[in-house]
């Protein structure tokens, strides 16, 4: 009789089942228009990247606060199956997945620009030069980019006097050697891949032409370059993890040349790791970047 009644209730299951299996797709309603081209500041630690964060901010059409540090947790997300099997369960394929954690990874960037009566939202997180392509990926390749370059030899310089960690070479000096040779191979292939939607530039020539400089790299991008950008020391800046220094800086102070105080030792091992221009005071020259090859990034500059 038991086993009767177990066929029974498969037969009836079977008979019974729906016709068509259906997931319900949640939908998350906005009630604002998302900034379509958000954008960000690429540049390795100590190359200026504070000090173009508050001239960006100044804009009156760019909200840019400072370091978010969890947009490159929503990137690393697109590629973890378990992530997708979940959001499979809630009825959303990989593209309508890419959407909605571009959509919460962008919510606060979205909520400030917003309180701030602006249109587009920047972010400047040194840590996304290693994550770069994926956020791009993140949010559908429609992000534009200000690539910041400084002479490596003294971005090694303030890194090593700030005792900053950023690899686990023993060596501190050759740590930095190894980071800085890592941050400029990574900008030039970001650059070489993505060079219609980024525009490069020299930390020395935003200090010593800023307008001209600030003109050039955003007019490639499309955006127009505002004379509040320059006034940055008078506008309102949320605080959070960036440089300290540049906090009460009301104008703009170039540092550069502190490295001529390395021994020779040192000098050396800087050629070897940046090439023969390494000791030049001006190391970076984009001026014929319009007849530059993606193999030609991957030298001097």
């Amino acid at each position: 009789m038991g086993a009767l009644r177990w066929h029974y209730n498969r037969i009836k299951s079977y008979i019974g089942r729906p016709r068509m299996i259906m997931q319900q797709h949640a939908v998350v309603v906005s009630d604002h228009d998302a900034c379509p081209h958000p954008l960000f500041v690429l540049g390795a630690h100590r190359s200026g990247t504070s000090l173009l964060r508050r001239m960006l901010n100044s804009h009156p059409e760019i909200a840019c606060p400072p370091e978010s540090f969890f947009i490159a947790h929503y990137a690393a997300m697109l590629d973890d199956d378990l992530v997708q099997a979940g959001y499979d369960g809630l009825g959303y394929d990989a593209d309508a997945m890419r959407d909605d954690l571009a959509r919460k990874a962008s919510e606060l960037h979205e909520a400030f620009r917003i309180a701030q009566g602006k249109a587009i939202w920047a972010d400047k997180t040194p840590q996304y030069l290693g994550c770069a392509d994926a956020i791009d990926r993140l949010f559908g390749h429609r992000p534009k980019y200000l690539l910041i370059y400084r002479h490596p030899c003294d971005i090694v310089h303030s890194l090593h006097q700030r005792g900053w960690k950023q690899n686990d070479i023993a060596d501190p000096f050759e740590a930095q050697l190894v980071y800085v040779q890592q941050s400029i191979a990574r900008l030039n292939a970001f650059h070489a891949a993505h060079g219609a939607r980024a525009a490069r530039f020299d930390y020395r020539e935003l200090c010593e032409n800023p307008q001209q400089t600030l003109t050039a790299a955003m007019a490639h991008i499309g955006l127009a370059f505002d004379p509040a950008m320059l006034d940055f020391g008078s506008k309102e800046h949320n605080f959070g993890l960036e440089d300290p220094v540049v906090r009460g800086k009301s104008r703009i102070e170039a540092s550069h040349g502190a490295w001529r105080s390395w021994t020779k030792g040192q000098k050396q091992r800087a050629v070897a790791a940046f090439g023969e221009h390494a000791l030049d005071d001006v190391y970076w020259n984009f001026s014929a970047d319009a007849e530059r090859t993606p193999a030609e990034d991957a030298g001097r500059g």
